[in-house]
């Protein structure tokens, strides 16, 4: 019996020094493995914090890429700690350092006006500390200069919200209604495109329409239209849709479509002439 324990201990040993039985390990080596090892955040956050201080020197010297740089290194030494275990004041320290550096990169591309990349950097800072109010404002400074007025709008009235952060009420007010003004006057400016693109498929259709009726009443090498110019501008009796209709036989509905093409051309010549008359006027006189 002896040597049967003696054999089977040997073949235990055996297996374990294989890897293919794990040993027992003791209660204290148990609960190390059940719980993550929680690392030391301190020696990034003092590292990134060195980096951000050398970066606001460059940016006080307006070595801008230098800062960038520098707060870029930052950022990339306090990712080192994602999906790591770490103490929770730590965590919040390093989210509002990063949120910091992200803020400062913002500033230096805003100071380089490098617009897109300035909305980039403050939608990070952002993405992190949503009530940061320096990164809403060069976000909205950056959106204004892109002419993307509405998003500039909208970041300026979020920091009014939140207090106006370094910028008086008085002047976030003065912004407000700067933006407000301009996307009035964007707006105005599209509605006036609108409209001529619509004047403009107007005259086609009424110049479309015109030649319809010319060649449905085969009027093209004769001299009606002329002849109903010539009654528009003389003023001598009243031109009315019954009497062109009748003079050239025509639908009453063709006769007054005709007309109007006749009458908007007298209208364009008048205020050709109009307009030449004026620049006439305003030419300095020969010496």
């Amino acid at each position: 019996q002896g040597d049967v324990l003696a054999r089977a201990l040997h073949a235990v040993v055996s297996l374990a020094s294989s890897g293919l039985v794990r040993p027992r390990m003791a209660p204290a080596e148990e609960a190390e493995e059940e719980f993550p090892k929680v690392i030391d955040g301190e020696p990034l956050i003092k590292a990134a914090t060195t980096l951000k201080e050398q970066g606001n020197a460059k940016v006080k010297a307006k070595a801008y890429s230098d800062a960038v740089a520098l707060y870029e290194r930052g950022i990339a030494i306090l990712d080192k700690a994602d999906g790591q275990t770490m103490l929770r004041t730590e965590v919040e320290e390093m989210i509002a350092l990063k949120a910091i550096l992200y803020g400062n990169i913002a500033q230096c591309m805003v100071s380089q006006e490098l617009w897109r990349r300035a909305i980039e950097a403050a939608t990070s800072c952002l993405g992190l500390d949503a009530t940061n109010g320096k990164a809403l404002h060069r976000r909205s400074l950056a959106y204004e200069s892109l002419r993307k007025y509405k998003q500039a709008l909208d970041d300026s009235l979020a920091l009014l919200k939140l207090g106006g952060g370094s910028l008086s009420t008085e002047a976030l007010e003065q912004r407000i209604e700067m933006l407000t003004t301009k996307i009035q006057a964007v707006d105005a400016e599209k509605a006036a495109e609108s409209s001529e693109d619509e004047c403009g498929t107007d005259m086609i259709k009424m110049k479309e329409r015109f030649d319809e009726v010319i060649e449905k009443y085969d009027l093209r090498d004769g001299d009606a239209a002329a002849e109903v110019a010539d009654w528009l501008v003389s003023g001598e009796w009243a031109m009315t849709t019954k009497r062109v209709a009748q003079r050239w036989k025509m639908d009453i509905e063709d006769a007054e479509d005709f007309i109007k093409w006749i009458a908007k051309g007298l209208e364009f010549k008048a205020q050709q002439a109009e307009s030449a008359g004026m620049a006439a006027a305003q030419s300095p006189a020969l010496g």
